[in-house]
């Protein structure tokens, strides 16, 4: 599942990853789909092209044992 998240109820989803974006929509989400297909040659999508740099709350670090 490669999607950048624009809002607790937005995402974007490539356009060709259908039952993808039909699960997201009957979860209630607005699904946003993205003509991004040519990235995947260069190993990967949307949310790992985007990077996000900015989240609210602070770092957590999920493997701390790393």
């Amino acid at each position: 599942m490669n999607i950048l998240v624009l809002d607790p109820k937005t995402v974007c989803v490539e356009k060709s990853e259908v039952y993808q974006a039909e699960q997201l929509d009957k979860l209630g989400m607005e699904v946003l789909p993205v003509d991004f297909r040519e990235a995947y040659g260069f190993g990967g999508s949307l949310h790992c092209s985007t990077t996000d740099v900015y989240r609210e709350g602070s770092l957590q670090d999920y493997f701390p044992k790393q």
